[in-house]
């Protein structure tokens, strides 16, 4: 890796920091609630916009266009056949989307080559797999080639989700989207995840000071990779 693509890291971590740091203060003079921070994720949230595309044995189909006992397809148990499927409409709230169901777009190509193929739309906690690894997709957030949705023009939202027999990874538009996941089940791979603001604070830390001695961990390299990733789409636009 260059010097320049270093540098640039480090910098970019360290502007960063002053927004992160603000949340922090901001969190903790706010009361606790049990909805206040969405970045870990407990699965119990994992919804995909209507007009999302599920594998199935039988090509890509809508999310809401699925019933219980359709198969899609599933990394480990194959093609598995749907436990329940079900829908929730999201309400912007005060002109805003919050909450952990808040909306997030990935960008074509974000992930990777045709990862997703599309744009794909998911609420905030729903975790994809990248190296291994299960990361809520609030959490690679950048302003480029991951971002909260805006949706202009409406103030409703409709997700569903798809739930397995067991916790599994669905094919969705390219990309390894965990299935439903409920409280008390184990993720089918590990689950890396900020744990609030203080969290986050110290990875963009080691991401600014990795440019002396690396010490960034599996999630920080995630996110700095596709943060690196979007800002290559965006310089060669």
């Amino acid at each position: 890796m260059t010097g320049t693509v270093k540098m640039d890291r480090a910098r970019r971590n360290l502007l960063k920091l002053a927004g992160t740091m603000a949340a922090a203060i901001v969190g903790a003079t706010v009361p606790a609630r049990a909805d206040h921070d969405d970045r870990g994720g407990d699965g119990g949230n994992s919804c995909f916009l209507r007009g999302t595309q599920v594998r199935t044995p039988d090509g890509y189909r809508a999310v809401e266009a699925l019933s219980v006992g359709d198969k899609v397809a599933a990394r480990f148990a194959g093609f598995a056949p749907i436990k329940a499927v079900d829908g929730f409409t999201l309400e912007r709230i005060a002109g805003k989307w919050v909450g952990h169901a808040r909306p997030v777009r990935v960008k074509r190509n974000a992930l990777g080559e045709n990862m997703p193929t599309q744009d794909l739309c998911l609420t905030a906690a729903h975790a994809v797999a990248i190296d291994g690894a299960l990361v809520p997709v609030i959490n690679l957030v950048n302003g480029t080639s991951i971002v909260f949705e805006t949706a202009e023009g409406r103030d409703l939202l409709e997700f569903f989700h798809i739930e397995l027999a067991h916790h599994d990874l669905l094919e969705v538009q390219g990309v390894a989207c965990e299935s439903l996941r409920r409280p008390g089940v184990d993720p089918c791979l590990p689950l890396l995840g900020f744990n609030g603001h203080r969290s986050e604070l110290r990875s963009r830390v080691r991401s600014a000071m990795s440019v002396v001695v690396d010490r960034r961990q599996p999630l920080d390299l995630i996110r700095d990779t596709i943060e690196e990733r979007g800002l290559a789409f965006v310089r060669a636009a």
